[in-house]
């Protein structure tokens, strides 16, 4: 009885089954979901249910007169343990402890990286309203603040660095930067320069006048240096921008670096110039007209680019110039002789064959010494003599270089390169040397005491080369006579010559407000001069004639090529630290 009971639920259950979607009609339209992975691409890309239809296509496509494509379904991965990171023996440190925080780290909080950075039309949206603010000249007014960091990438970190910058800082730094041109002539302020708009146009421009010219604040100095970097960063290398804020920033950053900087770790920085001016195509002629104004930026922009490349990286790296000779070069030295205001722009042409002497002297040196000659010595010598009659003929063409710095230390640039190959140098070359240098230190303390304050950095690496050389021509060689070795030494004199730079920049007024006195340079100046008379006590003189460093002393750095007076291992060996 309980078997037929059983037979009769179990045929009624599948007759049920069975005619269950044959009962009404309707059924046939009903809404079914499709199987697991046969979504659409349109439903997967919404992440939206689903539902087919008897046209085939789903009911979203169907309604939206769509395709409807089916999405291709994805292979599903076994889960083990390993795939979620459990701690295990067999599979060690799980997914989560590994990504967690260390018990034993002594590393600070994570940065706290910007916000999104708004849309070009929201970024000109809020500097209008800027703009329009009443209280952007006031004394410590935040939307000077705010405006000047909107310009400079609107970093977070700026807010504080920039405390304390102002309407009032800023028109200040433009009249201080104004006496500095002359040492650096390639970048100029006009007299009636609107501060308000510098910021809102020209604001890396305007951030590395502030930081040169703020000497006489040593810690907002180092927090607008701080700043520019950080300013550079975010342009140059998140933005990947090019203009001529850049450029002309990034020059005047670097021509007075040594100032705020003091570990100069440049030379990159100096590629990072040639490959802005690369980028803008100031090596090539422009065919499209320019405005006058904007024309004569670019041309004294790029003739200094290729005056700082290629003259620190001759005295102040002694490595190749990231920036090579174009003939346009020449055409935007003598376009800004012709158009230029500055009294300096006469002398740019003067200033530019100079360099370029000196730039294909280097690097005819630096062909001939990695060509592995037995003796390169002949071949120095050659091309010193062929660059010694070029200047000469530059001179005579350029009367105006004589009361130029750099002459005088090219000059004795070259007798420097002679005699850091020659370990026994003929007596008449150190003759001439120290009298080029006696010349030379005679000039700087000929000038106002300020001077060593505002020079330009390859004014300073030349002054930094030419002392050290004072150490390695002091002492005559032992075969020389008696009469040669009291001649040397009583025309040269170093100590004294040491004495009275460091005399001369120490006299300096502290109080000039249009020249201020630099104390963390005249530091850097004394550490040197220090070093050098080390230099002066320790220097020996072998038995054979050689020039050597005494035992314990500072090795000398014209007998190993490489090096710079710029180069961090040098000054530190140098200054002791």
């Amino acid at each position: 009885m309980d078997a037929m009971e059983g037979a009769g639920k179990s045929q009624s259950l599948a007759d049920a089954t069975t005619a269950a979607p044959q009962s009404t009609p309707d059924n046939e339209l009903k809404r079914k979901r499709q199987p697991r992975n046969s979504a659409c691409q349109g439903c997967a890309a919404l992440k939206m249910k689903c539902i087919s239809t008897p046209n085939g296509k789903c009911e979203r496509c169907n309604r939206m007169d769509r395709d409807c494509v089916p999405a291709v379904p994805k292979p599903r991965k076994r889960r083990t343990e390993s795939a979620v990171g459990l701690e295990t023996e067999q599979h060690g440190m799980s997914l989560l402890e590994f990504a967690g925080p260390s018990s034993s780290s002594t590393a600070g909080p994570p940065p706290q990286f910007d916000a999104a950075r708004p849309k070009q039309a929201d970024k000109g949206a809020e500097r209008n309203f800027l703009l329009g603010r009443h209280d952007l000249s006031h004394v410590d007014s935040k939307s000077f603040v705010q405006l000047f960091r909107q310009g400079l990438g609107n970093i977070l970190a700026l807010e504080e660095l920039l405390h304390g910058v102002d309407f009032s800082f800023v028109s200040n730094s433009f009249t201080i930067f104004r006496q500095l041109t002359p040492h650096f002539p390639f970048v100029e302020l006009s007299p009636g320069a609107d501060v308000i708009s510098m910021v809102a146009q020209r604001p890396l421009l305007t951030l590395a006048v502030c930081t040169v010219a703020s000497a006489s604040y040593p810690e907002l100095q180092e927090r607008l240096s701080q700043a520019f970097q950080y300013a550079l960063s975010s342009k140059v290398i998140l933005g990947s921008e090019r203009s001529m804020d850049l450029l002309t920033g990034v020059l005047i950053y670097l021509a007075w670096h040594h100032h705020y900087m003091t570990q100069p770790q440049v030379y990159h920085q100096l590629y990072l110039l040639a490959g802005l001016a690369a980028d803008l195509g100031l090596f090539r002629p422009r065919l499209d007209p320019l405005d006058p104004s904007s024309a004569l930026e670019r041309d004294r922009a790029f003739v200094g680019c290729y005056y700082l490349c290629s003259g620190l990286s001759a005295s102040g790296f002694d490595k190749p110039n990231p920036l090579r000779w174009t003939r346009n070069l020449r055409s935007c030295a003598e376009n800004a002789a012709m158009s230029g205001t500055l009294p300096s722009d006469r002398s740019l042409v003067s200033i530019l064959e100079l360099a370029h002497a000196m730039d294909e002297m280097e690097e005819s040196i630096r062909h001939d010494i990695v060509s592995q000659y037995a003796n390169p010595l002949p071949y120095v010598d050659l091309q010193t003599k062929a660059t010694s009659q070029r200047l000469k003929v530059l001179k005579r063409e350029h009367p105006s270089l004589a009361s130029f710095l750099g002459f005088e230390a090219a000059t004795i640039h070259i007798y420097q390169r002679l005699l850091r190959l020659s370990e026994t140098p003929d007596y008449p070359i150190l003759i001439q040397c120290a009298c080029a240098i006696k010349e030379y230190i005679e000039g700087i303390t000929s000038r106002p005491p300020a001077t060593l304050h505002q020079l330009g950095i390859v004014d300073w690496s030349n002054l930094v080369e030419i002392l050290v050389l004072m150490a390695r021509i002091s002492r005559p060689l032992p075969n020389t006579s008696s009469w040669e070795a009291g001649a040397l030494t009583s025309m040269l004199q170093p100590e004294v010559m040491l004495d009275a730079i460091l005399n001369h920049a120490n006299s300096t007024p502290p109080n000039d407000p249009l020249a201020p006195r630099h104390e963390a340079l005249l530091q850097s100046l004394r550490r040197i001069c220090d070093g050098v008379k080390r230099l002066l006590t320790t220097a020996q003189h072998g038995s054979d004639g050689k020039f050597r460093a005494g035992e314990g002393g500072t090795d000398d750095v014209f007998k190993s090529y490489g090096y710079g007076v710029l180069d961090p291992s040098f000054l530190n060996s140098l200054t002791g630290a």
